[in-house]
């Protein structure tokens, strides 16, 4: 119930505040575990998930984002929890994989660090494939835009979630590229839609 008050909480200030524009909700799962796949941005991309979808979602973030005691408490009220990037890789993995088994979605950034420059897609990290995969869930692809931009609307769109194929390695390969490629793709739209 919580998360539902904030995350409705942070909708209504980013539409006021930021303009925040959803498109492509319908291809959100109504039910059932999933992972959100999205660029990253900003340090504020997992408010911008949790306000555009009405599931319950959960998110990673880095040791150093809890260590702030507000965002630590706003983090946690929104399933936000902390990974260790010196840590060993495979922890931070089977946890994630872990929560969407227990059928709760999950979201995370597969370029692993905010590309705030431009638009251009960072390259991903193989880690997101490999739960998905893992995990037998869908990947709904994401793409935010304006949101590192002062003063500029936030758009997010929602692509079609993509079914992961069997666990090898091959597969990972490339399941990690089509990812890539849907979230690209889905950019490249969103720009189409807003400038």
């Amino acid at each position: 119930m919580l998360y539902f008050i904030v995350s409705k909480f942070m909708k209504l200030l980013l539409m006021v505040s930021r303009g925040l524009k959803i498109f492509g909700r319908k291809n959100i799962p109504k039910k059932g575990a999933f992972l959100l796949v999205s660029n990253h941005k900003s340090n504020n991309d997992p408010f911008v998930l949790a306000a555009a979808t009405n599931s319950q979602i959960s998110f990673m973030g880095k040791e150093k984002l809890f260590r702030n005691p507000i965002a630590n408490i706003v983090l946690r009220m929104l399933k936000g929890y902390p990974i260790n990037r010196e840590g060993d890789p495979r922890e931070v993995l089977n946890q994630t994989i872990n929560i969407l088994k227990s059928g709760r979605p999950t979201a995370m950034f597969p370029e692993g660090t905010r590309n705030r420059e431009n638009d251009n897609l960072n390259e991903f990290k193989k880690g997101a494939a490999l739960v998905a995969i893992k995990a037998k869930v869908p990947v709904v692809p994401v793409a935010i835009l304006g949101i590192n931009i002062k003063k500029s609307k936030i758009y997010a769109l929602f692509g079609e979630p993509l079914q992961p194929p069997e666990n090898t390695r091959e597969n990972i390969t490339a399941f990690n590229l089509e990812m890539q490629n849907a979230v690209g793709k889905l950019i490249d739209e969103l720009k189409t839609k807003i400038y």
